[in-house]
């Protein structure tokens, strides 16, 4: 791997990693503990140590990326279907319909008819 591949990773890794942690968290400490192994290991000159490490920071690369871009989906989508069951509840209500109430297992209450409740 070239030398401005690793570069380029870094960079990569850098910005995922304030994207994530440093920014959302207010937490430099994993930018800080990044610069400092590549640090650590650029005067690494063993072809195989440099590739295995290579692999590694891509390897790490696409995990943080993948993970970024899952979130954003749940929450993207988690979002859908929180409009679409609001939807069905205002379509439901504009006809006159109620929707079933949700069981709450904390909060549980008897099933009761409109009979019962016509005579309590």
């Amino acid at each position: 791997m070239s030398m401005s591949r690793n570069l380029v990773v870094y960079r990569q890794l850098l910005r995922e990693v304030n994207q994530q942690y440093t920014k959302g968290a207010n937490n430099p400490t994993f930018a800080a503990e990044l610069k400092a192994i590549y640090r650590k290991n650029q005067t690494i000159e063993d072809a195989s140590k440099v590739a295995a490490l290579n692999n590694n920071a891509e390897n790490v690369l696409t995990f943080l990326t993948s993970s970024r871009k899952h979130k954003e989906l749940r929450a993207l989508y988690s979002a859908i279907v929180m409009e679409q069951k609001r939807r069905i509840e205002l379509s439901a209500n504009r006809v006159g319909l109620n929707l079933p109430k949700m069981y709450d297992p904390e909060n549980p209450q008897p099933l009761t008819s409109k009979k019962e409740e016509e005579l309590v």
